[in-house]
């Protein structure tokens, strides 16, 4: 702990040790004004200051490798104390050594051992306590640390999951709509075979770009529709408008394909006529809008699987921003819409997922 206070400064051990020097300067003055000698006064207190030091060190040591539990508490107590009485000991035979020939300064030293006793005992249980709860506290960081790192993994794991998900749900509806067409009209449906290895070509080459322009994904959201207009036919008109601000903004890969998948099931199923569907991408202040919208018959039965496509979009809102607030649907007459998004306040050097 002494050497990670030391290091958050600049120039921390030459701070240290001016600290040091004028530390034992002082309190060998405070001495000297009482009527002794430099010698000795210096001698005292740099001794008493480098074995309270080696026992900070000592106590340092203990406590970075043992963290005592509640019922060992009574070591915070034990500790100080042996290291004050030790260091009282060690203290008084040394100064005995040096300082024979200074009787009256002896004296002195007997007469004030039971204070630097209590002085030192204060010092170390002070020091003691310090390094109880820094260590408690960097543990439970660490412990935070580990948790946060779980948690990431996790969401990692679950927003893989997904974007997993995806493809496999197109790739399926797909291969039907293939398997309808091979008799009736192989033709098209050899069409469509060749734009959905296309489109799947460029999302797996894509895989590790988790963040794309609206203009990349368009181009995903055109071969989608290639694959659809195959099985639709002149039915299906979709319009794909962007506001001029918003050409730069990015979007997280495929994020508007299983909207745009839903809204075609949502406004083919029973209707019988063209179905217009709408998507517009406008810059508001610091987010993307995607707005998509689509006919639907109010009075129908839902198909099988629909929603998926939106239960996957906002799970993975969820999981890339924690919010559950930036998709919305609304229902009006025969209008079904969607309103997406998504918030450009990020950092460009960021693996977004």
């Amino acid at each position: 702990m002494i050497k990670k206070l030391i290091s958050v400064q600049k120039f921390g051990w030459f701070k240290a040790m001016v600290g040091i020097l004028i530390w034992i300067a002082t309190m060998a003055y405070l001495i000297h004004h009482y009527g002794f000698e430099w010698k000795p006064a210096i001698l005292d207190v740099g001794l008493h200051t480098f074995l309270l030091l080696l026992g900070f060190g000592l106590l340092e040591n203990i406590f970075r490798f043992y963290l005592p539990q509640k019922s060992q508490f009574w070591l915070v107590f034990i500790l100080p104390l042996i290291l004050a009485i030790s260091s009282v000991f060690i203290g008084e035979f040394t100064l005995q050594y040096f300082l024979s020939k200074e009787p009256a300064y002896l004296e002195f030293i007997e007469l004030i051992s039971p204070l630097k006793a209590v002085i030192l005992g204060i010092l170390f249980f002070s020091w003691s306590v310090l390094l109880v709860f820094s260590a408690q506290i960097e543990d439970q960081l660490k412990t935070k640390e580990r948790q946060e790192k779980i948690q990431d993994m996790a969401k990692e794991a679950e927003l893989y999951h997904l974007r997993q998900q995806l493809q496999p749900h197109f790739l399926f509806n797909s291969l039907n709509s293939i398997n309808a067409l091979i008799k009736s009209q192989p033709d098209k449906a050899r069409e469509m075979i060749l734009n959905l290895a296309e489109f799947l070509r460029g999302t797996i080459k894509k895989d590790e770009q988790k963040w794309i322009s609206i203009l990349e994904e368009k181009d995903y959201l055109q071969l989608f529709l290639e694959i659809e207009k195959v099985r639709f036919g002149h039915r299906l008109k979709v319009e794909i408008e962007f506001d001029d601000q918003a050409g730069d903004m990015k979007i997280p890969q495929l994020l508007v394909q299983p909207l745009l998948e839903n809204a075609i099931k949502h406004g083919l199923y029973g209707m019988t006529g063209d179905v217009y569907i709408d998507i517009k991408f406008i810059k508001e202040g610091q987010y993307l809008k995607t707005v998509i919208s689509n006919p639907f018959d109010p009075d129908s039965t839902p198909t099988k699987g629909t929603g998926f496509g939106l239960e996957v979009v906002k799970r993975r809102l969820f999981l890339i921003f924690g919010r559950n607030d930036l998709i919305q649907t609304n229902q009006s007459h025969d209008i079904f819409t969607v309103n997406l998004k998504i918030p450009q306040l990020y950092d460009e050097s960021t693996d977004h997922r």
